[in-house]
This record gives structure tokens, sequence and C-alpha cells, in this order.
């Protein structure tokens, strides 16, 4: 991928563009809970569609920063009849299939190491729960980036506009100068009303690079 290096020198430059990356399905290869309401379904000898039923909602509250991990899970299965096991805490039933699945999509992680060294700054946004926040930090994924922005953190949740704003407003930037890259087309679509000028949806690490080239290529000479 070929990128325009932010210049100084350069009076034609308007915008600098600022990127958010989420980050499972995109910076990493994990596409969804689905992973985790399996690995406790088979744990617990449970049926996994009522588990995921009533698993879903309690993660969910999890991401937008609300609840304790270790007492909703806790609570799910005492809805069907079951205990922890000993050794076995909610957020390590949350946190073991991630830490163990979860892994860096390279071609991505190459495209970011390259836009931060050009001196385009780089910060990742992601809808998750403080268990797979601590599996990230341990992995040492936030350094990837010029800043690291949670759900869990921030109190709102993707694709609500808080979010978005959220960031932008933490990293002094305004939505006509964000780009913005998701794989879920409901975040892609919530950026877009939340103002961001440049909401990618992501498919596959050649046609993120043609975006991203087609984008720099406005920002450094114009359209």
């Amino acid at each position: 991928m070929r990128l325009s290096p932010v210049s100084r020198e350069n009076p034609d430059t308007k915008i600098l563009p600022v990127f958010v990356f989420d980050i499972g399905g995109v910076v990493i290869k994990w596409r969804n809970s689905g992973q985790i309401y399996r690995y406790i379904a088979q744990r617990y000898r449970l049926p996994i569609h009522p588990l995921t039923g009533a698993l879903a909602p309690e993660v969910r509250r999890l991401e937008s920063g609300d609840g304790d991990a270790d007492e909703c899970v806790e609570r799910v299965l005492a809805g069907f009849g079951r205990r922890l096991i000993a050794g076995d805490s909610g957020g390590l039933l949350l946190a073991q299939p991630f830490k163990e699945k979860a892994r860096l999509r390279k071609g991505v992680v190459q495209i970011i190491t390259k836009l931060r060294r050009e001196g385009y700054r780089v910060y990742a946004l992601s809808n998750t729960c403080l268990p797979h926040l601590k599996v990230m930090r341990e992995n040492g994924w936030p350094h990837l980036f010029d800043g690291f922005f949670t759900s869990c953190e921030l109190g709102a949740v993707k694709p609500h506009r808080d979010a978005y704003l959220a960031v932008l407003g933490a990293v002094g930037t305004e939505p006509s100068q964000t780009v913005f890259v998701d794989d879920r087309e409901e975040n892609v679509i919530g950026a877009k009303l939340a103002g961001i000028r440049w909401p990618i949806h992501y498919t596959s690490i050649e046609r993120l690079k043609q975006d991203i080239e087609r984008i720099l290529e406005v920002t450094t000479h114009g359209e």
C-alpha cells in the first residue's frame, strides 16, 4: 500500500485524516461472542440456544460498562440450575475462549503500523467487556495504536452516536477529518450518522488498502 506521508512543508495539505479502527473482526480474527456461548454451553452441558438467549443481553450490558462479569455469569448459570465449577469465575469463562481464539490479523496490523510511521494518528474503538480488555492488554495490543478506547470504559457502545463522538472528543479531531473502519455494517452506518466523513466497511485486507489509498489521495491532492 502506497501512502502519502504527512508533510509540514506542503501548503496544499488541508486535511490530515485521523483513523479509528474496530478491533474484533478487523484487527483481530474474532467475529462474535458465539464462541464464548459455545464454550460455556459445552463446559456446563447446557443447550446452546437458550444459554445464548440468556447470556447475550448480559454480555451486552458488560460491554456498556454496566454490571460485574462474575455476577452476570453466575446469575445466568443459576437460571439453568448450575453453579460455578471449582476454579471457574464469570470473568474467566468469558475471557478463556477469547484468549484461546483471538489472533492478530497481520495484514491489518501492517497497515496500521505503516500509517503511524507515515505520521497519521491511529486509534482503536472496540465494543468489548473488561475480561476481554484484560486479555488485550496482556497481549500488548493497545500499543499498536496512538490511543485505545473501549465501550466498557466509555460507557457507550457502537453504533450509538455517543461512542464515536466520545473518542473524537478525546483525541481532538472532527468527524469531518475521520476515517472509521469496522466489519459490522450497523457500526459503519452509525459512524456515518455521527458525521464521520469516511466510514469503511471492512471486508478484506486488499479492499481496505484500496479504500485507504483512495482517501489519502483525496486528502493529499484534493477531490
